[in-house]
């Protein structure tokens, strides 16, 4: 049996994936005791949300992963630990910037489509007028939102749950194992919103739809082996939401909302095309070194 003094977080995935779970809230507590305590920005204020939510995933992504739990691939120099993330992945930019603007066309398509189908359901004319009020995204834009700033942190999300929890699991389970459970990873993290007040039945949807736009994130990422699509994709998806689905927030109960975002918003509907799209288009264009040099259809691999 191993001492203490040679456990390693990289040998045991099950403890790892919660211990990293916990990281995330305890580097969220610290940057909240820094920028509302010390700082003194209000917690009310996009600014001081900005802040705490950068500073926090700074924290976790930079300082405790590589040097506390050492994830992915155990002890490694911060450069390589870059490397396997595949943070430093940029090259073919233009191809990596194509498939996501093209995967994001996807998204705000049906996006837009749930609204334009609630209407329908209620029984409402839809009219050209009605289209352009939502697509029109003027709303999320500077002066009238600063949501173009205010969703930078959100990138980093895809640091953690593609390219260091995905990343890690890829060595130890199945590629569609590894995709499935770092998406149970993703949507576990948005039911901590419950703590901040939220509706249950919101909640809940955002537990779901998290999951399946999680198997989106990981399939993009095993099939490019760079973080860039998913960071991108990531944050313009919650830059724009909330012009696509303000006529949803405005007239639809909490229960409509949460159903339409299981299938519409970030749900069934755009993350099935959007894999669909993402096969087709790595097939005829595929990115050489993927995380784990193995066909991201495999699912023989069994679990360490």
């Amino acid at each position: 049996m191993k001492s203490i003094n040679q456990f390693r977080f990289v040998d045991h995935p099950w403890i790892s994936f919660w211990a990293l779970l916990g990281l995330i809230v305890v580097s969220m507590m610290l940057s909240a005791t820094v920028v509302f305590g010390l700082l003194r920005l209000s917690p009310d204020a996009p600014s001081g949300q900005f802040v705490q939510s950068l500073f926090g995933h700074i924290v976790l992504v930079f300082l405790f992963v590589p040097f506390l739990l050492r994830l992915p691939r155990g002890k490694r120099s911060f450069v390589e630990y870059l490397q396997d993330i595949g943070l430093t992945k940029v090259r073919p930019f233009f191809q990596l910037v194509l498939i996501t603007i093209s995967c994001y066309i996807i998204l705000a398509f049906c996006q837009s489509l749930g609204p334009i189908v609630y209407r329908y359901a209620e029984g409402k004319s839809i009219t050209g007028e009605f289209v352009a009020s939502v697509v029109d995204i003027r709303s999320e834009l500077p002066p009238q939102s600063m949501s173009i700033f205010t969703s930078l942190p959100s990138m980093f999300e895809e640091i953690v749950f593609r390219g260091i929890l995905l990343t890690f699991f890829l060595q130890k389970f199945s590629t569609r194992r590894a995709i499935v459970y770092s998406s149970f990873g993703f949507s576990v993290v948005h039911a901590l919103n419950m703590l901040g007040g939220r509706d249950p039945v919101w909640v809940a949807g955002q537990i779901v739809w998290s999951f399946e736009l999680g198997l989106f994130y990981g399939y993009l990422f095993v099939r490019t082996a760079s973080l860039l699509p998913n960071m991108l994709f990531h944050y313009l998806s919650n830059v724009f939401v909330g012009s696509f689905n303000h006529y949803l927030q405005s007239t639809a109960s909490i229960e409509t909302q949460a159903l339409y975002g299981v299938i519409f918003t970030f749900g069934a509907l755009p993350t099935t095309l959007m894999i669909v799209w993402t096969r087709f288009y790595t097939t005829r264009w595929p990115f050489a070194g993927r995380p784990t040099g193995i066909d991201p259809e495999s699912s023989a691999k069994d679990a360490a």
